[in-house]
């Protein structure tokens, strides 16, 4: 999602579902201090997915705190990509590892680097590298 149809998304919810407004002006703010670090420009994508993410992570810890966060999460996860599963996690380090000439746990830089190019966010890359390290010993 960019920033146009957020801000939408936040303007159309602003009557209707003001927790939801309240959520998304949040993530929003976030996305666009990210932005202004990282060298003043304008909010992209990838900043509105880091906000996201950090701000899931700060409602679980809230929720798990014992702080009801209402609906913050289900909304939040809206904008993070679904990662694979450890098993599809599994098969695809298993057949990138295959490739390999041989198991050295020296080539670990390597297959991570080529699992993070291919795959980017669809993956858990702290499974994923762990199971590139199970697989190359």
């Amino acid at each position: 999602m960019n920033v146009k149809e957020l801000r939408k998304n936040m303007m159309l919810a602003k009557k209707s579902d003001p927790e939801k407004s309240t959520i998304l002006g949040m993530l929003l703010d976030a996305a666009q201090k990210l932005a202004k670090t990282d060298g003043n420009r304008e909010v992209k994508e990838k900043d509105i997915l880091a906000a996201a993410k950090r701000e899931l992570k700060m409602a679980h810890q809230s929720q798990d705190a014992g702080i009801d966060v209402g609906k913050t999460i289900q909304l939040l996860e809206v904008f993070i990509p679904q990662t694979k599963s450890g098993a599809e996690t599994q098969t695809i380090v298993d057949a990138l590892v295959a490739e390999l000439p041989e198991k050295n746990p020296q080539l670990m830089g390597k297959v991570m680097g080529s699992l993070k190019q291919q795959y980017g966010e669809e993956l858990d890359m702290g499974m994923a590298s762990q199971m590139v390290k199970s697989a190359l010993t």
